[in-house]
């Protein structure tokens, strides 16, 4: 039996900390997070002081706290080591776009999506996807993309961990699996459920393996996407999902070449 250190608790207290923040709730105060994590006041208490002294949290006053710049260069790393970024150069730019539509490039984690870009095309409207939003991939369009490169029970899981983590409803699985199962055989996935008035037309990204990396969309005002808006959208995006995804595979294929070199 292996009994965890007292430093190892600690860190796990800490992640506990960390993980309880939320774009739906990015300032918390040590009330509210002892509520989400479930640790006396006091441990929280301590844990945000030491959080803050590293970076990881910072301290907004007479509200609580938020995460800290630290973690923008942790985060920044693990973006890189995919390759998506820079796999994505100069491909995202060359997708035409009608009046009120515009581009989103999105890393999928574990059941989320971070969008990474966006490119606004003519008479721009406001959109919920900016640049460093992370969002639940079941309810996006470029989240449903990735998500519809991964096997039934997988997507489940990982929506079901989502929901729990965020205090969401968990979606009608068997409306879900419909979906992914149409974006697998499209490959592309048209959705209208992340905000009110708009549609995403979301192809994915995979790395080498077959496993999404994330998904490039064209959305915008629903009222765009005529029939032949969204098959012009769709075969748009499925190509520049297909392009990014060979850059990235080259990419790896390269640098495990290099590794076995050395």
């Amino acid at each position: 039996m292996v009994v965890a250190s007292k430093g190892n608790a600690s860190v796990a207290k800490a992640m506990v900390v960390l993980n309880a923040f939320s774009p739906v709730q990015p300032t918390l105060s040590v009330r509210q997070l002892a509520e989400r994590t479930q640790l006396p006041r006091s441990t929280t208490h301590s844990l945000c002081l030491a959080l803050c002294q590293a970076g990881m949290l910072e301290q907004v006053p007479r509200r609580g706290y938020r995460l800290g710049s630290a973690l923008v260069g942790l985060g920044g790393q693990v973006i890189d080591r995919t390759g998506l970024a820079t796999a994505s150069e100069g491909l995202l730019r060359r997708l035409p776009l009608r009046t009120c539509q515009e581009t989103h490039l999105a890393q999928f984690v574990d059941g989320w999506v971070v969008y990474l870009d966006r490119i606004t095309g003519r008479e721009p409207r406001p959109m919920r996807n900016r640049v460093g939003l992370r969002a639940p991939a079941h309810r996006t369009g470029c989240g449903k993309a990735a998500l519809s490169a991964l096997e039934p029970e997988v997507v489940e899981r990982l929506v079901s961990l989502t929901c729990e983590a965020e205090r969401l409803p968990a979606p009608d699985f068997t409306e879900l699996t419909a979906v992914l199962t149409t974006a697998r055989r499209d490959g592309f996935v048209v959705s209208h459920s992340f905000q009110r008035g708009t549609t995403s037309v979301a192809a994915a990204i995979t790395d080498l393996t077959g496993n999404p990396v994330g998904a490039v969309s064209i959305a915008g005002l629903s009222e765009t996407f005529t029939r032949k808006a969204v098959a012009e959208a769709a075969r748009n995006v499925t190509e520049a999902g297909l392009a990014i995804s060979h850059r990235i595979a080259d990419r790896l294929g390269t640098f495990r070449a290099t590794a076995t070199l050395t």
